[in-house]
């Protein structure tokens, strides 16, 4: 009899796994994808310029098109110095098999996001909130705003000093195409 039991949850508790996958297939288009080409979604977006104009920023240090942004969420903030590397929806696919973010989003290569390993106070990595974080170029002085949406770099490149991952559009941003080329980029980050 208790045999019997047993069997039964192990199937019902297999039945739910099988939903939870196929909703999660549905929500998504595909968990993992069998070509690297970017979906339908993404092949209507702009692509990027290959040599981004300097973002001035106001008086008060704020991006123009985020001047609605209070600087409220710079306060108490921290401010970390080190390489910044970038990472596209190819290479997430190559390394895990899927393009989706830790806040369970599909990576845009045109957006100005970044990812950053930030952990609590038990050492376990909190998850990505969206926070604006001010991104300083230490060659040039240029600065902008990226939302935090996804976490890294991994480990081997935290090790090697790289404190954050940018989309191509933002490393592009900060560096032009020489960003793109040689990888990694010195900059300053605030807003952590």
């Amino acid at each position: 009899m208790k045999s019997l039991i047993l069997t039964c949850l192990i199937c019902i508790e297999t039945v739910i796994a099988m939903a939870f996958a196929t909703a999660a297939a549905l929500a998504y288009g595909s968990i993992l994808p069998t070509t690297t080409t970017p979906s339908v979604e993404y092949s209507s977006l702009p692509t990027p310029r290959t040599s981004a104009p300097k973002i001035t920023s106001l008086p008060d240090g704020r991006h123009p098109l985020l001047a609605d942004v209070s600087k409220s969420t710079l306060t108490n903030s921290t401010v970390k110095e080190g390489l910044a590397s970038w990472y596209d929806r190819e290479s997430c696919i190559r390394e895990s098999g899927q393009a989706i973010m830790a806040n369970l989003q599909p990576l845009d290569d045109n957006a100005m996001t970044c990812a950053l390993w930030i952990t609590g106070k038990h050492g376990r990595p909190l998850l990505p909130d969206g926070r604006l974080v001010k991104i300083t170029s230490v060659q040039d002085g240029c600065s902008f705003y990226v939302a935090w949406t996804d976490n890294g770099p991994g480990c081997v490149p935290r090790s090697e000093g790289v404190i954050c991952d940018l989309t191509p559009r933002a490393m592009r941003a900060l560096a032009g195409e020489d960003g793109i080329r040689e990888g990694r980029v010195e900059i300053t980050m605030e807003g952590i």
